[in-house]
C-alpha cells in the first residue's frame, strides 16, 4: 500500500495532468527565463571554442612570434627581417600585421563583410607560408603594387571575379587595383573580406616606412620553446614567443571579453524571471484558492497540514524541473538560431556546435527551480492551513483580509524611496557620481518593493477608472469587465505588476536613451563652429583617410580645414579617458573651426608641442612653455618625446583635456624606432572640420567638397546638425538591441495575463454560464474578458510608465556630472507603450475570451 507522500505526490502529477493550458502556461514563463540564461551560456562558449580553434588553426605551424621590446627595443624592419631570413635556424619569416580597408567596385559599390574584418595583407606560396596557406583556386598569384588576390568565398558573396578593377581605402589613402587571383583559406570566419599582395607590393603601399609590429617564424629543425630561447638570445632587440603561447592569449583575451557578453545577457534573463516570479506566485494563488474545496475534502480525510504544504511545493518543483530542461532545450535551440541568423547575415562563424557544460546545465536549472519553488512557497502554506469545515465554500479566501497593513508598508517603502531618489539625484552634490548613483539605486529597490505592496489598493481606485474610459462605449458589458477587474484586487496587481516591472525598466532606458542623444546633439552642435564636417560613418568605425585632409585643403573655396583624431598618449598623467591614456590629436588650428580660444599663448600648433584646456591646466599648474611628456600604451608605458606646451585653451568637450599636434606625434615616432609600423600610434582622423573663404557660398563649397572626397567611398560632407545625427545613430543601435532584449520581460508578462484571465475564466464558469442563459451573447463574453485584460494591462503600464519616468530623472540626474545634460522625457515613446499596452491586452485576452464564449450555459450552471 501506497505511503501518504506517495498518494500526494500522484495527486498533485493527476493535478497537474488535469488542467494542461494551466501547467503547459506556467512552465512557459519559466523556459523563457532560463532558456535565455542557458543560452546565453552555451552561445559564449560556442563562440568562445570557435575563436579557440581560431588562433590555434592560425598560429599552427608558428614557432616563434616577434615584436619589439617594449622598452628601447628596435625596429621589425627591412634590416631586421633580412637578418632573420638568413638565419641559419629559420627557415621562413612572414609579416602577419594585416590592414584594414574599404573595399568597392568601380561603380563605389562596396563590398559587404557583413561586420566581420576587411583587411590586406602581404602573401606567401604555399612552400614559403609560416600561418595558415592561402591555396589558389583561380587566376595567379599578384604581382606588383596594383595586382591583388581576394578569397573566393567574399568575391562569390560580391561577385567578383578574376581581372575585376577594386578600390582599396585604407586610412592613409586610395588605391586602385586589379584582381589576378582567387584562394580558400583552411578556416574562415563567415564575412571576412581578405586582400593579399605580394609582400614588396604591400610594403610600398601601405606600409612605406618598411616596419611591422609583428613577425611570424618557423624553425628548421629546433622545436618551438628551444628556437624561442635561441633568438631571445641572439636578437636582444626583440620580444619572442612561442606561437602556441599567443595563440593561448588571444583566446584568453576573447574569452575575457565573452565573460562580460554573458553576464549582460544573463541580467536580462534573470529580469525575465524576475516577472516570471510574480506570474507563478499569481498563478499558484489562484490554483490554492480554486482547490479549497480540495484541500479541505483531504484534509477532512485525514490529510495533514505539512502533506498539503508539501503536495503544492511538489507540483511547483515538477513545473519548475520540466521548465528548466525545456529552457536548456530551447536555449540549445536559441544558439542554433542565432548562428543561422548571422550565417544569413553574412557574418557566419566556424560552427563549435551547441558547448554544453555542467555550468550552461546546472545554473539555468538551479535558478528555474529555485525561483519556482520560491514562488509558490506562500500559496502552498496557505493550502496547508485550509481547515476542513471553513474551507467548504469557494472562492479565494485571501482576497478576504484586510489590505491596510501592507498598504501602509508600501507607502513608508515608496516614501523612503522617493526620499532616497531625490537625495541622490538632486541633493547630495558634493558626493561622488557612484554614490549619488548608489542612493538612486537603493531609493529605486524601496520604490518598486514600496509600489508592489501598495499596488492592490490603488487598483480598486485606478483599475476601476480605467474600466469606466475605456468600457463607456461598450454598455453594460463595459460595465460588468470593470466590476470583475475590480472583484480581486491582490491578483490584479501582481498580474499587472509583472508588466509594470517590464515597462519601467524600457521607460528608464528610454529617458537615457533621449537624454544621451540630446546630450550628443548639443554638445556637438555649440562645440564646432565650422561650415561642414568631413568624417566617415561611425556604424563602420572606420576613419577619414588622411590623404583626404590634403585634398579637402586644396579645394579653392576653403579658408580652415582642421583634422581631429585621437591616439592611445596621455599628456605626462593627463588623459580624456581616467586611467587610459587617449588624447586628441590636431593638425591645424582649432580654434579657427571649434567653439574655443586661446586664454594664453596661441593656438596654431605651428610646430610640435600641445594645448591644455584651462580647468586641467589650472589643476596640473602648467603654464605656456612648460614641457610634459608624451605617454603612449597602458599596462607598460613608453616616452615618446618631451614638448612644450604651446596654449591654453577654454574648455571644449570635443577636444577634451589636452589636445596634441601632429607634428609632435611624429617627433615621438622618430624617438621611438621600436613603435615604427605601429598603427595605433597612427592618429586616425575622425573629423575634418572645414570653414569656407569669407562670402563663399555654402552650397557651392558643399558640391565642391562632395566632388573631392568622392572616390574616398566612406568619406561625407556634413553640416555640424547632420553630423551629430550621425552620433546619434551609435547610440539608437544599443537602445535597440536593449529593447529587444527587454521585451523578453514583457512577453512573460503577456503570459502572465493570459494565464491569469484563462484561470479566471475556470473560476467564473458558473457566472459566464448564467450570462450566456440570461441572453450574453457570444461576442459579448469575448468582449468583457478582452475589456478585463486590457485595463489590467493599461493599469500596469500607466504605473509603470510613472515608476520608470521617475527614476530614470533621478539616475540621470545623479549621472550628470558624465556629460548628460537636462533630462529628456521621450513622450512619443512614452504615448507608444501606453498604446501598445492596450494592444499587449487584447492579444493576452484572445484564448481566454474564446474559451469563456464557448462556455455551455445549463452544464456551467449545473457545476
Amino acid at each position: 500500500m501506497p505511503s501518504t507522500g506517495a498518494a500526494m505526490r500522484k495527486v498533485s502529477i493527476r493535478n497537474l495532468l488535469a488542467h494542461k493550458i494551466r501547467f503547459i502556461l506556467t512552465v512557459l514563463s519559466i523556459v523563457l527565463g532560463t532558456a535565455f540564461i542557458a543560452g546565453s551560456f552555451m552561445f559564449t562558449n560556442s563562440m568562445s571554442k570557435t575563436f579557440d580553434t581560431i588562433a590555434e588553426s592560425s598560429y599552427a605551424d608558428v614557432d616563434a612570434v616577434v615584436n619589439p621590446e617594449r622598452q628601447g627595443g628596435s625596429a621589425l624592419d627591412q634590416e631586421f627581417r633580412e637578418k632573420l631570413a638568413k638565419d641559419p635556424e629559420v627557415a621562413q619569416v612572414n609579416v602577419s600585421q594585416q590592414k584594414s580597408v574599404i573595399i568597392a567596385k568601380q561603380d563605389h559599390e562596396l563590398l559587404n563583410s557583413g561586420g566581420a574584418p576587411s583587411v590586406v595583407m602581404p602573401y606567401y606560396p604555399e612552400a614559403q607560408s609560416v600561418t595558415e596557406p592561402m591555396v589558389l583556386v583561380d587566376g595567379r598569384a599578384p604581382r606588383g603594387a596594383e595586382e591583388i588576390i581576394l578569397n573566393q568565398s567574399a568575391a562569390e558573396r560580391n561577385n567578383v571575379s578574376v581581372g575585376d578593377e577594386l578600390t582599396l581605402v585604407d586610412p592613409n589613402g586610395r588605391h586602385q587595383v586589379t584582381v589576378a587571383g582567387l584562394y580558400t583559406i583552411e578556416l574562415e570566419v563567415g564575412g571576412f573580406i581578405g586582400v593579399a599582395m605580394d609582400e614588396p607590393a604591400y610594403f610600398q603601399t601601405f606600409r612605406p616606412d618598411g616596419a611591422v609590429q609583428e613577425l611570424a617564424l618557423s624553425a628548421k629543425a629546433m622545436p618551438s620553446d628551444r628556437f624561442v630561447d635561441y633568438l631571445k638570445e641572439k636578437y636582444p632587440g626583440a620580444e619572442f614567443r612561442t606561437g602556441s603561447s599567443v595563440a593561448q592569449e588571444t583566446t584568453d583575451q576573447v574569452n575575457q571579453a565573452l565573460s562580460f557578453v554573458n553576464y549582460f545577457l544573463i541580467a536580462f534573463g534573470l529580469i525575465a524571471l524576475l516577472v516570471g516570479t510574480f506570474i507563478i506566485a499569481n498563478t499558484f494563488s489562484m490554483i490554492v484558492a480554486q482547490r479549497m474545496r480540495e484541500f479541505a475534502l483531504l484534509r477532512s480525510l485525514g490529510t495533514s497540514q505539512r502533506q498539503l504544504t508539501s503536495s503544492v511545493v511538489f507540483e511547483a518543483l515538477v513545473v519548475g524541473v520540466i521548465g528548466s530542461v525545456l529552457g536548456i532545450l530551447a536555449g540549445a535551440g536559441l544558439v542554433r538560431l542565432i548562428y543561422w541568423g548571422m550565417s544569413k547575415a553574412g557574418l557566419g562563424l566556424p560552427d563549435a556546435g551547441v558547448q554544453l557544460t555542467p555550468l550552461s546545465v546546472a545554473a539555468p536549472v538551479l535558478l528555474g527551480v529555485v525561483v519556482t519553488v520560491l514562488s509558490a512557497w506562500a500559496p502552498a502554506r496557505r493550502a496547508g492551513k485550509v481547515r476542513p469545515v471553513e474551507a467548504m465554500r469557494s472562492g479565494d479566501a485571501s482576497s478576504s483580509s484586510s489590505l491596510k497593513l501592507r498598504t501602509v508598508l508600501g507607502l513608508l517603502g515608496i516614501i523612503a524611496g522617493v526620499v532616497a531618489a531625490v537625495l541622490g539625484g538632486w541633493s547630495m552634490t558634493d558626493a561622488s557620481t557612484g554614490q549619488r548613483a548608489s542612493v538612486v539605486g537603493f531609493g529605486a529597490l524601496l520604490l518598486i518593493v514600496g509600489t508592489f505592496l501598495v499596488l492592490p489598493a490603488v487598483s480598486i481606485a485606478v483599475v476601476g477608472l480605467i474600466g469606466k474610459i475605456i468600457g463607456a462605449p461598450f454598455g453594460a458589458v463595459g460595465r460588468l469587465a470593470s466590476t470583475n477587474s475590480q472583484r480581486n484586487p491582490r491578483r490584479t496587481a501582481t498580474t499587472a505588476f509583472a508588466l509594470t516591472l517590464g515597462i519601467a525598466l524600457v521607460a528608464v532606458i528610454g529617458i537615457f536613451g533621449a537624454t544621451m542623444k540630446n546630450s550628443v546633439s548639443e554638445l556637438t552642435e555649440s562645440s564646432v563652429t565650422s561650415d561642414y564636417v568631413v568624417s566617415g560613418p561611425p556604424q563602420a568605425n572606420f576613419p577619414v583617410p588622411r590623404e583626404v585632409v590634403g585634398t579637402v585643403r586644396g579645394v579653392p573655396s576653403v579658408k580652415d580645414a582642421v583634422s581631429v583624431g585621437n591616439a592611445p598618449i596621455a599628456v605626462g598623467d593627463i588623459s580624456a579617458v581616467p586611467g587610459h591614456p587617449l588624447n586628441s590629436v590636431v593638425d591645424g588650428n582649432p580654434g579657427a573651426v571649434f567653439a574655443t580660444a586661446a586664454v594664453d599663448g596661441d593656438l596654431s600648433l605651428s610646430k610640435p608641442g600641445v594645448l591644455i584646456d584651462e580647468t586641467v591646466a589650472g589643476e596640473k599648474n602648467l603654464t605656456v612653455g612648460d614641457m610634459v611628456p608624451l605617454n603612449f600604451g597602458v599596462s607598460e608605458s613608453l616616452t615618446l618625446t618631451e614638448v612644450p606646451v604651446l596654449g591654453i585653451y577654454e574648455p571644449n568637450p570635443l577636444l577634451g583635456p589636452a589636445v596634441i599636434s601632429q607634428s609632435a606625434i611624429e617627433q615621438g615616432k622618430e624617438s621611438t624606432p621600436q613603435l615604427a609600423g605601429n598603427d595605433s600610434l597612427n592618429a586616425s582622423v575622425f573629423l575634418l572640420a572645414v570653414s569656407g573663404q569669407k562670402g563663399a557660398d555654402k552650397d557651392q563649397l558643399r558640391e565642391q567638397l562632395e566632388d573631392a572626397v568622392e572616390d574616398y567611398l566612406v568619406v561625407q560632407v556634413l553640416t555640424t546638425q547632420e553630423f551629430a545625427g550621425t552620433q546619434a545613430t551609435v547610440i539608437d543601435q544599443l537602445l535597440n538591441i536593449l529593447y529587444s532584449l527587454l521585451a523578453l520581460a514583457i512577453i512573460v508578462a503577456v503570459l502572465g495575463i493570459i494565464n491569469t484571465l484563462a484561470l479566471n475564466v475556470v473560476e467564473r464558469r458558473q457566472e459566464v454560464g448564467m450570462l450566456r442563459a440570461v441572453g450574453t451573447k457570444r461576442s459579448q463574453i469575448r468582449g468583457m474578458i478582452t475589456l478585463e485584460a486590457v485595463q489590467i494591462a493599461l493599469f500596469g503600464a500607466l504605473v509603470g510608465v510613472g515608476l520608470g519616468l521617475f527614476l530614470g530623472w533621478a539616475f540621470v540626474t545623479a549621472l550628470g556630472d558624465n556629460g548628460l545634460g537636462s533630462v529628456v522625457i521621450p513622450w512619443s515613446q512614452v504615448g507608444l507603450m501606453i498604446g501598445g499596452s492596450a494592444v499587449v491586452g487584447i492579444v493576452a485576452a484572445v484564448w481566454p475570451a474564446m474559451k469563456a464564449a464557448k462556455t455551455p450555459p445549463l452544464e456551467a450552471i449545473a457545476d
